[in-house]
């Protein structure tokens, strides 16, 4: 993994982006994202890496039992993130959270987490922008305990042909738009072929096609 996404400044773009995201984001996370997100992590119990935790929309959903150490590469979206934590962090019925400014492929998260040191690793609405998902995953793995999970809710590569010529048709202007998110990514492919075993899994649609599931590293 040879990509450092972490940008020194950050475009007016990308802080305008990330200053909206959430409102941008409120109609789907209230009427189909947000119930399937606490299903996934208000059982997380253990060590948890979050990748890529965006404004940090996960944050209230861990229980008192998740040590979590999330980390992204965006400043913006960080500054955001650690207004959600202040906002709970004297309630003890929260899990943990520790933040760190990185991306997939820093050394500095190489050494900042062992092989095998993780109990859980999710991502939400990330493996989209990651510009390599199949290294993120395999970073994943490399990092969870035997009968560790991987946890993720993304949107993803559309079933029929129609769909997905559609997808490759947008996405180049789409990635522009929406600060390097890709429409037709695959992730459940990824993982499958890495050998996780599906412990639970859901394809939904909500304009985009999703995928929601649980693997576990056997």
């Amino acid at each position: 993994m040879d990509q450092k996404l972490v940008s020194p400044k950050e475009s007016l773009y990308a802080r305008l982006f990330a200053r909206f995201y959430d409102r941008f984001m409120n109609r789907i996370e209230t009427t189909t994202l947000f119930e399937r997100r606490k299903q996934l992590i208000r059982p997380l119990k253990g060590k948890v890496l979050e990748i890529g935790s965006g404004t940090g929309i996960n944050f209230p959903l861990y229980g008192s039992e998740a040590d979590v150490l999330a980390i992204e590469p965006s400043s913006a979206m960080m500054d955001k993130a650690k207004e959600k934590i202040t906002s709970f962090q004297s309630n003890s019925d929260h899990g943990t959270i520790r933040t760190e400014l990185l991306g997939i492929g820093d050394p500095a998260l190489e050494s900042l987490v062992p092989p095998k040191s993780m109990d859980a690793v999710i991502f939400t609405l990330v493996l989209c922008t990651i510009p390599d998902p199949e290294s993120a995953i395999r970073f994943a793995k490399s990092r969870l305990k035997k009968g560790g999970k991987v946890l993720i809710l993304e949107h993803v590569r559309a079933s029929s042909r129609a769909g997905r010529y559609l997808q490759n048709i947008i996405n180049p202007l789409w990635t522009k738009f929406a600060q390097g998110c890709n429409l037709n990514r695959d992730p459940e492919s990824i993982l499958k072929s890495e050998g996780f075993r599906t412990v639970t899994e859901e394809h939904f649609q909500n304009t985009l096609p999703f995928y929601y599931a649980i693997y576990e590293l056997i």
